[in-house]
């Protein structure tokens, strides 16, 4: 059964809106009718690491321990978190993973380990005999799951890559007296953002980017804070980053350049983008969501309950959100996928994030009507965006995304 999504876009004289039900709402305001779900999964571990597939619908999550502080287990989710289903990889202090835009490649690291990989959506784990030791802390992927890049903190402070899904491992040149916190790297593994939470020098963190997969490493020189968290838009323009003491900053030319947001308050702990950049999500310790759907330009708090939230993902189109604290249930967010207007000369521009399976445009001269066409022709696919191009030939002209 298809419904209409919550909102639908209105253009009068070349503004548009979002209506909701009965009211006039801005795209950000609309966003926040998402609500937060507990997940069915048995236990409350704590919870080290998650990854999405493209549409959200894979999820995989990675337990340091359980209540006991036994090692804990690697799960997966095939309905975007409805339930899960504990996988067959070793009991480990699981502090890392990773998925391919499909979900069917995984990586995941042990806390003072090893380096596992999975090639069919999490049924069978293979480690990587070659991987070294360390105390890894995060992992990213490329899209297709061939090119992966692995961060360790602790005594052993470095970054390797693996051009071949984690077969082969290389060292990278970077400097070991930063302890390494997060990574994440573009669509096709290239362009890669690197930060760490302090220095052996009893300093703040720094923040390192690549743009050839890791062979070189600059520091963006954005210093004195600790760093807990980072994502990549699939391009690797787009960054947001987020560290201790409410600091929560974003880029749009690849980490040249960078933008404090401000009037967020919060220990945040972790971030996640979408494909395209424009949805961002960021959690914090003391007991906030914040999400933006405009690149981080605009943030509004999202109706969480009030726990210590400690990582976060989500999907590439930006729906599906993920998140948990230390000791507590899993939590899932779904919404539609954010329909944007813009003008681009004397034609007005609509885009949605890729990849928001099963949604289409429709319009209409009057939004009342149940005679709603499909807008022809059909988008194109641009920068992991939907985009229509439209041109005023009516007073009023409504648009609105229909899907599952």
């Amino acid at each position: 059964m298809k419904t209409n999504t919550p909102y639908a876009c209105k253009r009068t004289a070349w503004v548009i809106g979002c209506v909701l039900a009965a009211g006039l709402l801005g795209p950000a305001q609309a966003l926040v009718a998402g609500t937060w779900t507990p997940s069915n999964i048995p236990g409350t571990n704590n919870w080290a690491s998650f990854a999405a597939s493209a549409d959200g619908r894979k999820l995989v999550a990675a337990s340091y321990d359980d209540p006991t502080f036994n090692p804990g287990g690697i799960y997966t989710s095939t309905n975007a978190g409805a339930s899960w289903t504990l996988t067959s990889a070793p009991f480990r202090f699981w502090y890392a993973v990773a998925s391919s835009t499909n979900g069917d490649k995984l990586v995941a690291a042990v806390s003072g380990g090893g380096i596992y990989t999975s090639k069919d959506s999490g049924a069978n784990w293979t480690q990587a005999t070659n991987a070294p030791y360390g105390v890894w802390y995060s992992l990213a992927s490329s899209w297709d799951g061939s090119k992966l890049v692995a961060l360790s903190a602790g005594a052993n402070r470095y970054i390797y890559t693996s051009p071949d899904a984690g077969q082969t491992w290389i060292s990278n040149n970077v400097p070991d007296s930063e302890y390494w916190y997060a990574v994440a790297s573009s669509a096709d593994g290239q362009r890669l953002v690197a930060v760490s939470n302090s220095n052996t020098n009893s300093g703040a963190g720094a923040i390192y980017t690549s743009t050839n997969g890791g062979s070189i490493w600059v520091s963006n020189k954005l210093a004195g804070i600790n760093w807990t968290g980072v994502d990549s838009s699939g391009d690797g323009q787009k960054l947001v980053t987020c560290g201790s003491s409410s600091e929560l900053y974003t880029s749009i030319d690849g980490g040249l350049n960078w933008k404090a947001v401000a009037g967020l308050s919060g220990f945040f702990t972790d971030v996640a983008s979408s494909g395209d950049g424009s949805t961002l999500l960021a959690v914090a310790n003391s007991g906030r969501i914040y999400t933006s759907i405009d690149s981080g330009a605009n943030w509004i708090s999202n109706n969480a309950p009030a726990l210590a939230w400690q990582h976060a993902t989500a999907s590439l189109d930006g729906r599906v959100m993920v998140a948990a604290a230390p000791g507590d249930q899993i939590y899932t967010r779904q919404s539609p996928p954010p329909l944007t207007f813009k003008m681009t000369g004397a034609q007005g521009l609509l885009s949605w994030p890729w990849p928001s399976s099963g949604f289409y445009l429709q319009h209409s001269t009057n939004v009342s009507t149940t005679n709603w066409q499909t807008l022809a022709p059909a988008p194109i696919l641009s920068n992991w965006q939907y985009q229509a191009t439209v041109i005023r030939t009516n007073p009023e002209h409504f648009f609105r995304l229909r899907g599952p």
